[in-house]
């Protein structure tokens, strides 16, 4: 194998607000950013529409902000981090503007705050009505060009984490591009961070890029790494049920800005289920949304009267998405579906950022900081990204140099082969890995769906192995979230069976997983088609 070899201080794979925040803030150490694209592209981060929560309102307050994520949270988020986020969010814009991104201000110069569900008062700070992300993204982009510590690689994708006896010596990967000769890339670094992004793009409808698959949970899982809580996927409410793929989502801020969610006879279903109706939180949302869908309702989301003449100055990116399938927001009801949108668990980390392995740091969706509990508070995902990338870049400025020497083994270079990639037969079975999780570890589940979702995962596994690193990555994740959907019996957050429909006491813990947990455990579920539950909870 022939490879190109680079050895920066850090390595960080993932080019979103966590990864470019982390890389801006490890200045003068040599950073290597790595993305499967280029900077910028395909990213949760870019597509984010309304904002950040920020607390900087003077009728609002911090303890008001936290109070909100932690009764969102129901019960599962960890006080002291939440603290962090919430008492750094507005220094967090005050480093943005300082880097020239701009917000949505009134005439006054105060910032226009939008209000989403569970948020006790306007806090959410914005650009441009719905185009936050891109705005965020840009002001980091511009500043990470004009960054001389920091080496970007574009159209990388990384395969593996080189580690030994807990310590990380770096990663392989290949540029995808397969014009490029000599497509083989060896990063060796003692410190590598993963800011990779959700695992949306496992499931049938998402408004992730199809490239967050939990490539990060992944990669950190094989090197031993400790995940937690892997069965909360926050499901959005309102995707744009437009047939594009993947799925646009209709922003939280059009709700509100007082539209509302009826069916097709025009009932408004929300109305006596929760005291804040369409603003309620998000799991409620999805859940009765999805109760209207599996009783052959439709859903809408419905801004005619009450968003007025100028939806497309305050949403232009889902108004774009309207023109393209010829309805007008003004006049016409928008069709929707709860979508995979965001996930709540993944590799767990300290107040830090460090993970259970030496050496190897996460931030972003990626991580299980213990912000979001059961159930995300809306906008506190880029606050997150924004206040963690930060901190662990201050981490590892802490941590002394190593000499190249201390961290280079050839061994893994020399072992390291290729997978048998087969693209065209891969396709079909992650598709087929897609739906399946959709169908059975969506919205609802119950234990004969879940135990359904992984038979099915595993004669995927069983048909297609060896075709692609993406499907045995997928394959690997899926198991993890159904793992822990069979563990935690009961409903809480996002994370919805119908055949435990009530809170337990008993869980307000963390499920962790390892790789070497995870096979006992399956084990377990393959022969007795459970989990017994007192066996099951991780403290």
């Amino acid at each position: 194998m022939t490879e190109k070899i680079y050895t920066p201080d850090v390595v960080i794979v993932g080019g979103g607000v966590a990864g470019l925040t982390v890389a801006l803030n490890l200045a003068p150490r040599k950073v290597c950013v790595i993305t499967k694209s280029s900077l910028g592209v395909n990213t949760s981060s870019s597509w984010s529409q309304a904002g950040i929560a920020a607390s900087i309102d003077k009728d609002d307050s911090n303890q008001q902000h936290l109070d909100d994520t932690l009764k969102t949270a129901k019960g599962l988020a960890d006080e002291a981090v939440v603290k962090k986020i919430v008492s750094e969010s507005a220094n967090v814009i005050k480093d943005l503007e300082n880097i020239g991104v701009k917000f949505d201000k009134n005439p006054d110069g105060s910032f226009n705050l939008g209000l989403e569900g569970a948020h006790s008062h306007k806090r959410i700070v914005g650009s441009k009505g719905d185009s936050s992300g891109i705005e965020i993204m840009r002001g980091l982009i511009n500043e990470v060009e004009k960054s001389e510590h920091i080496t970007v690689l574009e159209n990388v994708s990384i395969d593996s984490i080189m580690h030994e006896e807990n310590t990380i010596y770096g990663v392989i990967g290949r540029f995808t591009d397969n014009n490029i000769p000599n497509n083989h890339v060896v990063i060796q670094s003692s410190h590598i961070v993963l800011a990779t992004g959700g695992l949306g793009g496992i499931f049938a409808n998402t408004t992730n890029p199809r490239s967050s698959y939990g490539e990060g949970i992944a990669l950190a899982a094989q090197v031993g790494a400790t995940l937690s809580d892997m069965e909360f996927v926050q499901f959005h409410p309102t995707g744009l049920d437009f047939g594009l793929d993947p799925t646009p989502l209709a922003t939280e801020a059009i709700r509100g800005a007082g539209a509302h969610l009826v069916n097709q006879n025009n009932e408004r279903f929300m109305l006596g289920v929760h005291p804040e109706v369409e603003l309620a939180p998000r799991d409620i949302i999805a859940q009765n949304i999805f109760q209207q869908l599996d009783q052959g309702n439709s859903v809408f989301l419905d801004c005619r009267n009450t968003i007025g003449g100028n939806f497309e100055t305050r949403f232009p990116q889902v108004h774009s998405y309207c023109v393209r399938a010829e309805i007008n927001p003004e006049k016409d009801l928008m069709p929707i579906i709860p979508v995979a949108h965001y996930h709540i668990g993944g590799v767990k980390t300290d107040l830090t950022g460090r993970t259970s392995v030496e050496g190897l740091w996460c931030c972003g969706e990626v991580a299980a900081t213990g912000v979001h509990g059961a159930n995300r508070l809306a906008s506190n995902s880029l606050l997150e990204a924004l206040v963690f990338g930060k901190i662990v870049a201050q981490e590892i400025n802490k941590q002394p140099f190593k000499q190249q020497s201390d961290v280079v083994s050839s061994s893994f270079i020399k072992t390291y082969k290729e997978k048998t990639r087969s693209k065209i037969r891969a396709r079909k079975f992650i598709w087929q890995l897609r739906s399946t999780m959709m169908r059975n570890l969506g919205i609802v589940r119950n234990q004969t769906s879940i135990f359904k979702g992984l038979t099915e995962i595993i004669r995927i596994e069983r048909e297609s192995r060896g075709l692609s690193a993406k499907l045995n990555d997928m394959i690997l994740v899926s198991k993890f979230i159904i793992v822990g959907a069979m563990k935690r019996a009961e409903s809480r957050g996002c994370h919805l069976r119908f055949d435990y429909p009530n809170e337990d006491s008993n869980f307000l813990k963390h499920i962790d997983q390892s790789q070497e947990t995870l096979e006992r455990d399956l084990e377990l579920i393959l022969s007795e088609k459970e989990l017994p539950i007192e066996k099951s909870i991780a403290n």
